[in-house]
């Protein structure tokens, strides 16, 4: 299973760089909940809107010490990223820790939450 969620993670991020919608729109859980670095919380709704409109713009994501682990249906992701976005007219690199929740619903994952910490330095 960690291959098929290894893939939807891709997938996503993907879709976070090339503001692909309506691949977000089938891979984000309609519960989502988007933690952001900055403590500020996104609902599904709130994110597409936030990436359609430039608001978050991602230019590369580079994951390492990834770490999947998978319960019936659900499967949790931990793993240390080097984020560059552009936000708010400024581009960023943010280094954080992140946790990220998918859950199998009718035989369909979903990405259900994202938290992440930035990492000091």
């Amino acid at each position: 299973m960690s291959e098929v969620i290894q893939d939807l993670e891709q997938r996503r991020w993907q879709a976070m760089i090339d503001v692909d919608l309506s691949t977000l729109d089938l891979l984000l859980h309609p519960n989502l909940r988007y933690t952001h670095s900055t403590a500020a919380v996104d609902t599904k709704e709130s994110y597409l809107q936030a990436l359609e409109s430039g608001l978050f713009d991602y230019r590369e994501v580079d994951n390492t010490d990834v770490e999947i682990q998978s319960f019936q249906d659900l499967a949790l992701v931990n793993g240390t990223a080097a984020i560059t976005v552009v936000a708010r007219g400024k581009e960023f690199l943010l280094r954080s820790r992140y946790t990220c929740v998918w859950v199998n619903e009718n035989g369909d994952w979903r990405f259900l939450a994202w938290q992440n910490t930035p990492i000091p330095g």
